[in-house]
């Protein structure tokens, strides 16, 4: 059906003789209009249905109403077309081209068995460590030159300082003195007891007064032994005013100074025994079995690289760190040379079984991308009801061995692993295996 289009507007400027502007206003640069002609006075406001038939009939409004027509058809014409534009199908992404490796399991070299390892970090520290005070107050009156540095090596009874004993000798000679006397005493008092007895058995005199003999008796032997006491406790003082070491060690710390005083029980030197060190670190419960006293653990250390020392369990925590819900194990390693120093950052290997002794092995160009912390991305076949999708997994890369990568973790012999198309890959995407 032919649909006659609108005529084309009229300007109210192209009709002939016509003057549109309202009576009563200036032209730019002109005299003011005249009023329009037919109305009284040219003032005169028009009712309102007179002024709406006016309006409607005058050239101006007609040509507004054309306009208007026109561009209402256009907008009709326009909201019939826009809506088909719209509503164009968008097209499915297509599932992306891959082709797939099995992985495969290969024997693990010396090399790859050593990261197949559980490590565990530990602390070092001494086999023992003992904090040396003196036992009575006085006056550090001497120290040994070869005890004043820390780090320096002390041997078993080697003297470390000494107390002015001045005090402590005068002490043990007036407890000398006084066992002495008490002797003297209780040596008088059995004479008189013996001389009673007799005299006693003569009925020379009373049975009251040889009781009072026996008693002055053994008030005399407990004062003797009070004295023992006292001379032997004398005889400690004096000498704990010399400090030495009960050990082979070395000084870790010495917190005296000559001609200081030294308090009772204030610490003068720490010595530690490193002729063997301990390393104690947490271990979860699903390991724990593999351990037990006198298990051999492998230790080494950054700070001595190449070294590798060899340990034996001597302690398992019967229950778990409440924080952390791993056990304590602690390991004793020899240290006859002095190399391992406390406070070292130690590694703690735990060789697993045997049969975890095999790796998987994938394409070089398996892996996707790098991930942090070393590990890498790749992406395995996947097959789903609605078709294969690409599913993602972090692997830890154990070597390199030309086209092949041995893994440590991620991947399991006999799963298919992404070759072709793994750097374009995004996990759960829809794939389409070529050949």
């Amino acid at each position: 059906m032919h649909v006659p289009l609108p005529e084309p507007p009229v300007h109210p400027h192209d009709l002939p003789g016509q003057d549109l502007r309202p009576a009563g206003r200036a032209r730019p640069g002109g005299p003011r209009l005249p009023f329009r002609p037919g109305r009284a006075g040219g003032r005169a406001r028009q009712s309102g249905g007179d002024a709406m038939r006016t309006a409607a009939t005058t050239p101006l409004a007609l040509a507004v109403l054309a306009r208007t027509r026109w561009a209402s058809a256009l907008l009709a014409l326009t909201l019939l077309v826009l809506p088909g534009c719209g509503q164009r199908p968008v097209p499915e992404k297509a599932p992306l081209p891959v082709t797939v490796a099995t992985v495969a399991s290969v024997a693990a070299t010396a090399g790859e068995q050593q990261a197949l390892a559980t490590r565990y970090s530990a602390v070092l520290a001494p086999r023992e460590l003992l904090s040396l005070a003196f036992k009575v107050p006085g006056y550090v009156e001497q120290l040994d030159p070869k005890a004043m540095d820390k780090g320096s090596r002390v041997s078993r009874g080697q003297v470390l300082a000494r107390l002015r004993d001045a005090d402590y000798t005068s002490r043990l000679a007036q407890a000398r003195s006084a066992l002495d006397e008490a002797r003297a005493t209780a040596n008088q008092a059995k004479r008189d007891h013996e001389r009673n007895a007799q005299l006693v058995a003569g009925g020379m005199i009373s049975r009251s007064e040889f009781d009072r003999t026996q008693e002055r008796q053994g008030v005399a032997e407990a004062r003797v032994a009070q004295a023992q006491a006292s001379l032997e406790q004398a005889q400690i003082n004096l000498r704990d005013t010399v400090l030495a070491s009960p050990l082979d060690g070395l000084v870790v710390r010495r917190d005296v100074e000559r001609g200081t005083l030294a308090n009772q029980g204030s610490v003068a030197f720490v010595l530690a025994d490193l002729s063997s060190v301990k390393a104690v670190f947490g271990m979860p419960d699903q390991d724990l079995a593999s351990v037990s006293v006198g298990s051999p653990l492998d230790i080494s250390t950054e700070a001595l690289p190449g070294r590798v020392f060899t340990g034996a369990v001597t302690a398992v925590s019967p229950s778990a760190d409440p924080r952390s819900r791993t056990f304590d194990v602690e390991v004793t390693i020899p240290n006859p040379d002095g190399a391992l120093k406390d406070g070292m950052i130690a590694s703690v290997r735990r060789a697993r079984d045997a049969s975890r002794a095999s790796l998987a092995a994938i394409p070089l160009h398996a892996l996707a991308r790098p991930l942090p912390g070393g590990d890498f991305q790749v992406f395995v076949l996947e097959h789903g009801p609605g078709g294969d999708v690409a599913r993602a997994r972090t692997v830890s890369v154990a070597g390199v061995a030309g086209n092949l990568v041995t893994l440590t973790s991620g991947l399991t012999p006999g799963e298919q692993v992404i070759t072709r198309g793994s750097t374009l890959a995004t996990d759960g995407q829809a794939v389409r295996l070529i050949r």
